[in-house]
């Protein structure tokens, strides 16, 4: 007589970058968080059970009005940044938006350096950056533990040049990026 089989365990974390592979418009971004490894270290944090992260992941979409070359020039460091500024070290619910106090800190910065604010206007979530505005466009992924939120539409406050494309801005050691959410100040 077999014995019965044993009752599969608990679900294991999620896996930021199959959830991004499955929404099917973020090979932009995955590709990024695979060439940073920022992959391996959020399925790190969300091994552990204490930590929360809420990733605002931009489409593809959103990087197609960049230039060409402009993610090829930026450096290891600037990527990683770039990546981690669109994480906060914490769970956010669509409800918890309206009440969210800012600003939020990413995981790119600390002290006031490289936050977010979030506001609601009725159903519309609203990023702001100081330097650029997107809104969030859809739920991708959401356990209590990680939240994933599509973010795609470029500001009419975000530099453009006469091609249209977003540009990317050199200015005393500061970078200035803007792709929808994609605005990230890097202190070199």
């Amino acid at each position: 007589m077999e014995s019965p089989a044993a009752a599969p365990g608990p679900p294991g974390p999620a896996n930021v970058t199959k959830i991004l592979e499955k929404g099917g418009q973020f090979s932009v971004f995955t590709r990024l968080l695979k060439a940073t490894r920022e992959d391996v270290t959020l399925n790190g944090q969300l091994n552990n059970t204490n930590n929360a992260i809420t990733i605002f992941a931009p489409s593809d979409s959103a990087f197609s009005s960049l230039k060409p070359g402009t993610l090829n020039s930026l450096n290891d460091q600037e990527k990683a940044e770039l990546v981690q500024f669109h994480i906060i070290p914490q769970y956010l619910s669509n409800s918890q938006f309206q009440t969210v106090s800012n600003p939020l800190t990413t995981q790119a910065g600390s002290g006031g350096r490289l936050e977010l604010n979030v506001t609601t206007a009725g159903n519309s979530v609203n990023i702001t950056t100081g330097l650029t505005n997107t809104s969030v466009s859809g739920t991708i992924y959401t356990d209590n533990q990680l939240a994933v939120y599509q973010v795609d539409k470029e500001s009419p406050d975000t530099a453009v040049d006469n091609s249209g494309a977003v540009t990317l801005n050199v200015l005393d050691n500061a970078v200035f990026f803007g792709v929808g959410i994609v605005a990230v100040i890097f202190s070199l």
